[in-house]
């Protein structure tokens, strides 16, 4: 399971990459961790606004769900979903067909363990530029968005730097996210961007178990990652 994402671009970047604007952008915060245990707010690209960035709460949620966040999580972490699973008929796999959304980060973590020692990895592109995750969103009641990932089955670079899971966050490629949030897209074609996404030029860095086990952690190019 996949728990922890990193997004270190500028709000400039971000929006120039995905050509859409933040609804609030005061709201925006570099982060070097995103801890997605601990209720925390990403930027998300939605269906119905595609030309907006909006800030959404990671861990679905049903619409109707009206408790404190924690507690569903608490229950059913919700935090990312297999593509498998998007054909489940559960109560979130609608969600695939009309409530499909980009997340634009710049990196998420993963572990090798190894002889009883864990060895954790930032993995990001080579070059640093943030890229796309597949997701789908609900909206509230109350108006608030909630995410999930959607991850599928690991592929080589990332077999060579985790042995706890064989999954990995899908990625969308710039020339398909307007085909992943466009309405017309069909069932098929959808479920086909997830089973076979696009290989990204990944680069993994490894970091220390104190860097790792930060909660949430406002990006500070100070800090050190490594051992």
């Amino acid at each position: 399971m996949y728990f922890k994402l990193s997004n270190t671009a500028e709000r400039e970047t971000l929006e120039r990459m995905t050509k859409a604007s933040f609804k609030y952008p005061n709201l925006y915060k570099q982060q070097g961790i995103i801890h997605g245990l601990k209720e925390v707010s990403i930027p998300i690209i939605t269906m119905e606004e595609k030309s907006e960035l909006s800030l959404a709460i990671w861990g679905l949620l049903p619409e109707s769900h009206t408790a404190d966040w924690s507690i569903f999580q608490n229950n059913f972490n919700t935090l990312n979903f297999h593509e498998t699973s998007m054909d489940s008929g559960l109560w979130y796999s609608d969600a695939l067909e009309a409530r499909r959304c980009l997340i634009p980060i710049t990196g998420f973590f993963t572990t090798f363990i190894e002889n009883g020692t864990a060895y954790h990895f930032k993995v990001g592109l080579k070059n640093g530029d943030p890229f796309f995750l597949a997701g789908i969103y609900t909206v509230l009641e109350d108006g608030f968005i909630t995410c999930a990932l959607l991850v599928g089955k690991s592929n080589d670079f990332m077999k060579k730097i985790q042995n706890g899971v064989d999954s990995m966050p899908i990625s969308i490629s710039m020339d398909e996210k307007d085909e992943w949030l466009d309405v017309k897209t069909t069932p098929m074609r959808t479920r086909q961007l997830l089973k076979k996404p696009i290989q990204q030029d990944y680069n993994a860095i490894s970091i220390s178990e104190t860097y790792y086990n930060y909660d949430n952690l406002e990006y500070n190019p100070s800090i050190f990652l490594g051992y």
